[in-house]
Order: C-alpha cells, then sequence, then structure tokens
C-alpha cells in the first residue's frame, strides 16, 4: 500500500502539493475561528455541576465574573477627600463599559462593608469590578479593561480570577514563545549538520510548522464542542515541532540515501514510502493511542491534552506522507542542493623549483616527489 501511495504521490505531485495548501488554508481559517480555551473542570464534577446549574437557573447571580482593583497611597488615606476623588476618577471608564456590569467602592456601600473592602493602615482600598462574561471570555479583554484604570496619584494594582488568569495567559504564551526559539536555534544546526544541506534541512522544519498550525487549528475546533485547556497549545508546540521533524527525517533521509544508491527519483520516492512511510504512520499511531490514554482523566485539564496531543501527532503524519512526499517528488535530485560553504583543501606547492613536493593523492606510507618538473617514483625497496 504504501509503496503504491509513493507512486500516486510522484505522478500527482503537484496535486498532492495543492491539497496540502488546500488544507493549510483550512488551518488558518480555523485557527482564527476556534472556540475559546479554558481552565475548567467541565460538568463532569460537583463543581462544574453547581456552576452550570446557577448560568442556567440564576443567570443575574451566576453568570459573569469579576476582579479586584487596589488603590494605595503612601501620603494619601482612604479617608482623605483627595483619595476618593481619584480612585473614582480613575474607575470612571469603567462604569461607562458595556462590558462591566458594576463596579464596587468603599463609598457607595454601607459602612460596614466599607471597613472591609479598606486596609488596616487606612491607605489601602479596593474596588470590587463585576463583568458580564464569564471567566474565559473576561479573561481574554482584561487587559483592555485594565488598561482604561490610570491614576496619576493613586498605585493601581489588579488581582482576583480574571487578573490571575490573564497573566497566567500572557506568561504562558511568552514562555511557549521563549521554549519555540531555543528550540529552532538548536535544530537548525543540528539538521544543517545531519542532512549537510540547506533545502533538505529546510523540508523538516516546514513540516513541522505545518503540523503545528494544523495541531493549534484543530484543537481551536475541539474548543467549540467541549471544555480543551490553554495548556494544550503547549502540547501542540511541542510535540508537534518534535515528532513532525523527527518523521521527516527519517523519510526525508530514506530518500537521500535511495538516491545516492543510483536510483532515480521515482523509485527512490516509492521505497522511502514503503520503509520510512510505513514506520511513521505506525509510529504516530502508536504515539497517539499512547497520548490517548489521558481521555481517562476526565473533570481535568489533562483529557484536553490527550486530545490535543493525538490530534497534532496525526496531522504531522499526515503532513509527512502528503506534503513532504509531494515536494521530494518535485524536487528530486535538488533536495540536495545549497551545501554549505566549504573551504578547499590547500595542495602542497614546491617554493623553488628544484625543491620536492608531495603529490596529494600517494598512497599511505608512500612517497611521490616532484623535482625539476619531474614526477620521481618511490623505490619500493627503499625504507623511508
Amino acid at each position: 500500500m504504501f509503496a503504491w501511495w509513493g507512486q500516486f504521490v510522484y505522478r500527482h505531485r503537484w496535486a498532492v502539493l495543492g491539497v496540502s495548501a488546500v488544507m493549510l488554508a483550512g488551518s488558518i481559517v480555523a485557527l482564527f475561528n476556534g472556540g475559546t480555551l479554558k481552565n475548567s473542570g467541565g460538568r463532569d464534577t460537583e463543581s462544574g455541576r453547581a456552576l452550570a446549574l446557577m448560568q442556567d437557573q440564576l443567570p443575574q447571580n451566576g453568570a459573569g465574573s469579576s476582579f479586584v482593583l487596589v488603590f494605595g497611597s503612601d501620603s494619601l488615606a482612604v479617608s482623605d477627600p483627595g483619595f476618593k476623588q481619584a480612585m473614582l476618577t480613575a474607575l470612571q471608564p469603567l462604569k461607562s463599559d458595556s462590558r462591566v456590569k458594576t463596579v464596587e467602592t468603599p463609598f457607595d456601600v454601607p459602612a460596614e462593608q466599607a471597613r472591609a473592602m479598606t486596609s488596616t493602615d487606612g491607605h489601602h482600598a479596593f474596588a470590587q469590578v463585576s463583568l458580564k462574561d464569564d471567566y474565559s471570555s473576561a479573561r481574554q479583554y482584561y487587559t483592555q479593561l485594565r488598561a482604561e484604570v490610570r491614576s496619576d496619584r493613586l498605585q493601581v494594582l489588579g488581582t482576583g480570577n480574571v487578573a490571575i488568569g490573564s497573566d497566567f495567559d500572557k506568561y504562558l504564551a511568552s514562555d511557549l514563545q521563549r521554549a519555540e526559539l531555543v528550540s529552532l536555534a538548536i535544530i537548525v544546526p543540528l539538521l544543517l549538520i545531519v542532512f549537510a544541506t540547506v533545502v533538505s534541512m529546510l523540508l523538516p522544519l516546514g513540516v513541522g510548522g505545518l503540523a503545528v498550525v494544523g495541531g493549534l487549528a484543530g484543537v481551536g475546533v475541539l474548543a467549540r464542542f467541549t471544555d480543551v485547556s490553554t495548556y494544550s497549545t503547549n502540547i501542540v508546540t511541542l510535540i508537534g515541532l518534535g515528532v513532525a521533524i523527527d518523521y521527516s527525517l527519517f523519510i526525508v533521509n530514506r530518500f537521500r540515501e535511495e538516491l545516492s544508491a543510483g536510483r532515480t527519483p521515482e523509485q527512490a520516492l516509492v521505497a522511502s514510502m514503503r520503509t520510512s512511510g510505513r514506520a511513521v504512520t505506525f509510529s504516530g499511531i502508536t504515539v497517539a493511542i499512547g497520548l490517548s490514554a489521558m481521555l481517562f482523566f476526565q473533570g481535568s485539564f489533562l483529557a484536553s491534552m490527550g486530545f490535543a496531543g493525538a490530534i497534532v501527532v496525526a496531522i504531522a503524519v499526515l503532513y509527512a506522507l502528503t506534503f513532504l512526499a509531494a515536494l521530494l517528488a518535485i524536487l528530486g535530485h535538488r533536495v540536495n542542493a545549497a551545501p554549505p560553504h566549504r573551504r578547499p583543501r590547500a595542495v602542497a606547492r614546491p617554493r623553488h623549483p628544484g625543491d620536492a613536493a608531495p603529490i596529494v593523492g600517494a598512497a599511505p606510507g608512500r612517497r611521490t616527489a616532484v623535482a625539476d618538473g619531474r614526477a620521481v617514483l618511490p623505490d619500493p625497496d627503499r625504507q623511508w
């Protein structure tokens, strides 16, 4: 079957490459239209069922989310009119924002509640900001709301579930980007050493990029039907990039070996699909099954991470058998193009016409010299 697939891809290489381009376009569309990632236990846990019941039956009380803004000053006390004026002025943009339900401060609540919202030193107070959207949605635009609150006289700090979740997302994205850059900085030189050509080095990286985009799109589509953890993006990027490059390395290396053995590009591709292609397919199936074991952890973020890992591995195998195979068929012997520049070895030359110099390529243990332009053969009975 894999030999037939190799022949099919070679004979219809441009069509297969076009199908890969369509899959990439679909992945990009799905990537920008996917569901919202959230870190929740779903409706299978007791807390999840209670929250769902509140949102369904008590929409005015159970829906929405909130965060806290802490205002402080070393010179102004909360009871100072200047503190009150500065705090209310800073919160005014939130009160006119359509996404905000209510804003409670110590100055518009009962005295007992106002004391609970004021610090013991009397120089700090907090405001409770209630939002109309749930936690997962509010977390996406918290930074916009936080940017609306500014004060020249008071220090402002944000906290609460929405604020903490937003900060987690920010640091998670930053760490993920750092991990990708470090990985590429290590992978690119290693691939260049292994393949010794720029073209061969770029092929696994291309498959890895396509697999990551497809995996993120698959996670976004999955998020429209079930709860998917934000940590799934880490699984997609790290596992997807590693697996895709690994599988591509097998196929590209086998293809080059077949070409160096004197086979035509079609024969090389058929042999690569029959051997490395089959190994990649069964390896991907095994890895996906192993990651699917995480689906048994229902009610936790591990289940969605198992889904994400299985999806990106399947997409990596798909692109390795289609996109990569089509590119190899198109490139043929050009897969070995653009080797790194190597400085040629210097050939020893005599400094003067009468000087003798060794000729490069002489057999080990025997010396051949040149004198006055004539080759002097070594005496086989003479000990050098």
